[in-house]
């Protein structure tokens, strides 16, 4: 009996050893000495995959862990119970820790957000499981959604899943194949094969593929009857002939001596001003010296006309002299 409880305490002493040893593992370890920054985020997707202690990566790299999963609706009760039936609600919380020693120097999180800092589900291969993949990504094509409570912990908006984003345009693709009308479609369709058929055959199409047809025949036939040889053989022996030479050697000659001609008419305009500027001061010149003769001969015009009038009121006065003065004059 006493055995018995001695292999018992022994064995009793291995379990709580071996006990003790893992928790001093677990505590130097870092998850206690450093549990890390908690954030939450939100999806209205589906989280399978995700669970309590799945990795956070940045690229890849390990800088944190999930710690707790939950719904909306029991972590942020609506203070109206009808509120819950609105898509905000019916969203899924995932809380998880940051080691800061992973991410060096410290980080300014609501810059990287306006910046456009993520969270996303990423799938692992093929296995089922996934982990949150941090990353960055347009803020104008995903901008942060803003939640009507208050979070317990600083919020790291999320994007759809790749996977959620596919889905989600096959989705709208199909939608948008359901509105069209096919049976109209492909009504236009054979009414439009149907035209282009009628114009190839018996159409304006086929006239003038005809006219293009006859306009190509005639056209070889003048081309042909031309006899475009000889007359570019003609015209190269026209060009090449030594009158063509002459009428080249002459019409540079007369460009030389035009240009001789030009050169001279700046001398020749200037020659020109001068005689005219003299021709002026010549014509002032004589204007003033006839100025004395025109007036004394509308003078002697003056005395002849008042003469002239004196005789045709008395014509005796030539022969009898002049008449003596009044009395009253004496």
């Amino acid at each position: 009996m006493a055995s018995k409880n001695a292999a018992l305490r022994a064995g009793m002493f291995v379990i709580f050893a071996i006990v003790g040893l893992l928790a001093v593992v677990f505590f130097l370890s870092g998850s206690v000495l450093h549990p890390g920054e908690p954030y939450e985020t939100y999806f209205s997707e589906s989280v399978q995959g995700l669970d309590i202690g799945t990795a956070v990566k940045f690229r890849g790299v390990t800088i944190g862990k999930i710690t707790d999963i939950g719904l909306v609706t029991a972590e942020y009760p609506p203070p109206n119970g009808e509120e819950k039936n609105e898509n905000v609600y019916r969203q899924v919380v995932v809380r998880f820790s940051v080691d800061p020693r992973k991410l060096g120097e410290a980080v300014n999180i609501q810059q990287s957000i306006a910046h456009g800092l993520r969270v996303q589900i990423t799938p692992q291969g093929i296995t089922g499981l996934a982990y949150l993949e941090v990353t960055f990504v347009s803020s104008a094509q995903y901008p942060v959604q803003t939640t009507p409570w208050t979070p317990d912990s600083p919020v790291l908006p999320s994007i759809p899943s790749t996977l959620t984003q596919v889905q989600d345009a096959v989705e709208q693709l199909l939608s948008s194949f359901s509105k069209v009308n096919l049976g109209k479609m492909v009504g236009d369709l054979t009414q439009l094969t149907d035209t282009l058929d009628q114009e190839m055959t018996t159409g304006d199409a086929h006239q003038a593929i005809a006219n293009a047809n006859t306009l190509l025949l005639n056209l070889n036939g003048q081309l042909s009857a031309a006899d475009l040889p000889a007359t570019t053989a003609a015209a190269r022996n026209l060009v090449d002939g030594k009158q063509t030479r002459q009428i080249l050697s002459q019409l540079n000659q007369t460009t030389q001596q035009l240009s001789k001609v030009s050169a001279q008419l700046p001398a020749l305009i200037a020659a020109s001003q001068a005689t005219i500027n003299q021709a002026s001061e010549t014509t002032a010149d004589l204007q003033a010296q006839l100025q004395p003769v025109l007036e004394n001969l509308r003078t002697t015009t003056a005395s002849l006309n008042a003469l002239t009038q004196q005789l045709k009121n008395n014509p005796a006065q030539v022969l009898l002299g002049a008449q003596p003065p009044p009395e009253d004059e004496k």
